[in-house]
């Protein structure tokens, strides 16, 4: 894999992480 796939592939992951602490914080699952 390229430089540039793992960054967004690592930006993507922790895109998801933080949105699902912030739903689970808003009580919405």
């Amino acid at each position: 894999m390229s430089q540039a796939t793992k960054i967004v592939l690592s930006t993507v992951a922790v895109a998801a992480v933080v949105s699902v602490a912030l739903v689970v914080q808003l009580g919405l699952l």
